[in-house]
């Protein structure tokens, strides 16, 4: 794979378009990891330079759109029309630099981190029809990977844009779903081009940004269908594959789309890969789950999936690392001992947590925690993680609620994830 290194924010001169000059709009911003025939310097370009054409699609009057960072989706709504449609999209990986304030984080939370704050908009001048160069500042080579689409700024130059890997292509490529950007959403070329079309005619389109899947009032997760092997479901109808059912995680207690296998098991192009281990909960059967590749690193995007080394079922001699259902640990994960929590964490309740006098650790990747008073987690002050009401507790386990808990130390409550009454 070739690092691309910084992405300039400039329109191709084939579209005759040029950026708005908007205030927010500035900052230098890698693209991301392309692989050698997308990062070729040949002239060969294809359909890269042609711009797409916007469907003809109705304007939305007050559009709003939610984007899920772990959940790996963007839902686009308007609550005065009912319109309401999810689609995949691929976050910035995950950073690996200490220094940054989004270690730990995928980087698509930068903005998040950075500002302290989940909403932001993308204006008029932040909206571009028809983007196709990228410059490479340090060698000044330009290539074309942003292919003629839209490209729309939530935060300076953390943009929605299209898939960039097969950027040639004449449907302006094919989006790999995960932790793949540097920090810029990527999504599907025909999803770019409907987002800007029904977006296009307001003045400004509210966008919320969240770490945790999106969910519903009842608690489930908000995907696009048909779901893959890991990806949360509710009925074997949800996993649209043949041989999909809906298991329940041990662990998590919510459910997850896999497949029987004796050896090996299904891919979908541009998901991550699949292997078949031995099923905990059927003995003598085998298991579809997703390997822990580049794609999904941390296993982030599953629920109270771990990365674990596991042999090929029917083939010992096999292994890798997988995603597999499993206790991360930390306060706030479900468990069922001591032993399932973190050190220094112990298990009360079916949730991990630990005493605290005052404060609670926190660590990247999760929601903060805070010290409270909870008669089910323990007696005086225990560490639980904290929620929101306003996304229905999206960082709560199952199992969980969202509610009001007093501070040990200090007035009022804070809003934290506990065991239901």
């Amino acid at each position: 794979m070739r690092r691309l290194a910084t992405l300039v924010l400039m329109v191709g001169v084939a579209c005759g378009a040029t950026d708005d000059g908007d205030d927010d709009l500035g900052g230098d911003l890698p693209v991301g990891a392309l692989d050698d025939a997308d990062a070729k310097a040949d002239g060969n370009w294809g359909s890269a330079l042609t711009c797409k054409d916007i469907p003809a699609l109705p304007a939305l009057p007050s559009p709003q759109i939610t984007v899920s960072i772990d959940g790996q989706t963007l839902r686009l709504f308007d609550r005065t029309t009912g319109f309401d449609k999810t689609f995949p999209i691929g976050v910035g990986g995950i950073e690996d630099d200490e220094a940054s304030v989004a270690y730990g984080e995928s980087r698509s939370m930068w903005p998040v981190l950075a500002y302290g704050k989940q909403d932001f908009v993308i204006k008029k001048s932040g909206r571009t029809a028809c983007k196709t160069w990228w410059t490479d500042p340090e060698t000044g080579e330009k290539l074309p990977v942003f292919a003629g689409l839209p490209f729309l700024s939530w935060s300076g130059a953390y943009g929605i844009h299209g898939p960039i890997d097969g950027y040639r292509n004449a449907n302006g490529g094919t989006l790999r779903r995960g932790y793949v950007s540097h920090g810029c959403l990527r999504m599907e070329a025909a999803d770019v081009l409907e987002v800007y079309a029904r977006t296009n005619g307001a003045a400004a389109v509210p966008v919320h940004v969240q770490r945790e899947p999106e969910r519903t009032a009842a608690g489930v997760r908000v995907d696009v269908t048909p779901r893959w092997i890991g990806s949360e479901c509710t009925v074997d109808a949800d996993c649209g594959f043949t041989g999909g059912e809906c298991r329940t995680n041990p662990i998590g207690g919510r459910k997850f789309c896999s497949q029987r296998c004796t050896a090996t098991c299904p891919d979908r192009a541009n998901q991550p890969t699949t292997f078949c281990v031995a099923d905990a909960e059927r003995p003598g059967s085998g298991l579809c789950v997703p390997r822990q590749v580049a794609q999904n690193q941390g296993c982030k995007s599953y629920d109270h999936f771990v990365p674990r080394t596991e042999a090929r079922f029917n083939r010992p001699t096999v292994t890798t690392t997988v995603c597999a259902p499993g206790a991360p640990g930390w306060i706030g994960d479900r468990c069922r001992a001591d032993g399932d929590c973190q050190a220094g964490n112990r298990c009360s309740a079916g949730v991990c947590t630990q005493a605290c006098q005052s404060l609670c650790p926190d660590v990247p990747g999760y929601a903060t925690t805070t010290c409270v008073t909870d008669a089910k987690l323990g007696t005086g002050g225990q560490c639980a993680r904290t929620c929101s009401l306003t996304d229905n507790g999206a960082s709560c386990a199952a199992g969980l609620v969202c509610a009001a808990r007093p501070k040990l130390s200090g007035a009022g409550t804070r809003n934290v994830c506990v065991p239901k009454a």
